[in-house]
């Protein structure tokens, strides 16, 4: 999920008598004082910002990268505090009989994964979740993959169901990121692993938010600007369009946006 920043701005020009704007401001707090305003009593709940992320160990062996700790974004509902509060988390069993899918874990805590858990600091709103995954072998030609889900704890009560999990999978072959849906249009409007490759070795990232606290819009299309030239540097220097290897698009050119 994105969460870009938007501002409003009143440049028209305002002609109702200043007069019924006093009026109706009145009524308006007059009626809320009769009615009273509802406080917010729903708890102090906190959920995941994506429902899923892939996580790719590509391009490191066992021994370069033997663990890596992915970190996950976390929004609070209620109020924030001056403390410091914890998130825990473990994973949803299977259900029985559930065929491979979202749903269905193929990594086992302990030897593949370590849950970490979150934190929320003090009088902040947002938080990092994190979990240690383990790379090995048989990720060459596999994914593993686990459902997490929050747990309840003395910081903070359940919250709505589609938020408090997340599925994570990792590999070492190229993963489409979970963001690409919203990062590809500033790269390709087709999806291929060549694609995914290129956008690696230009921004030295394997996904983003862009929004301005991570990658703000402009960085976004100066990204996009270095992947063109690399596609086209490629086509310089070969002759040949570069094309997509896998995907919908596979063995046409890939045509960059910028």
């Amino acid at each position: 999920m994105f969460h870009a920043k938007t501002t409003k701005s009143m440049s028209n020009k305002i002609h109702t008598p200043i007069i019924l704007l006093l009026t109706g401001s009145s009524l308006l707090l007059g009626g809320c004082e009769k009615s009273g305003l509802i406080p917010y009593t729903g708890g102090d709940t906190v959920g995941f910002w994506k429902h899923e992320i892939n996580h790719s160990f590509y391009g490191a062996g066992v021994e370069t990268l033997p663990v890596d700790t992915i970190e996950l974004d976390l929004a609070i509902t209620g109020n924030p505090v001056d403390y410091d509060r914890y998130v825990d988390g473990t994973f949803i069993p299977d259900v029985a009989g559930t065929e491979e899918s979202n749903l269905k874990n193929t990594a086992v805590e302990g030897k593949d994964y370590k849950i970490l858990g979150g934190i929320v600091k003090a009088n902040e709103e947002y938080g990092k979740f994190r979990v240690e995954v383990y790379n090995q072998d048989v990720l060459k030609d596999q994914e593993l993959k686990l459902n997490l889900v929050i747990k309840e704890n003395n910081d903070f009560s359940a919250g709505l169901g589609e938020n408090r999990s997340i599925v994570i999978t990792w590999s070492q072959k190229v993963m489409r990121p979970a963001t690409w849906s919203a990062m590809r249009f500033y790269f390709c409007s087709t999806y291929s692993t060549q694609v995914y490759r290129i956008f690696m070795q230009v921004t030295g990232l394997k996904e983003f938010y862009y929004y301005e606290e991570i990658v703000s819009v402009n960085e976004a299309y100066v990204m996009g600007r270095n992947f063109g030239n690399a596609v086209r540097a490629y086509e310089k220097e070969h002759g040949t369009p570069m094309l997509h290897d896998d995907g919908p698009g596979i063995g046409t050119p890939i045509i960059p946006l910028f």
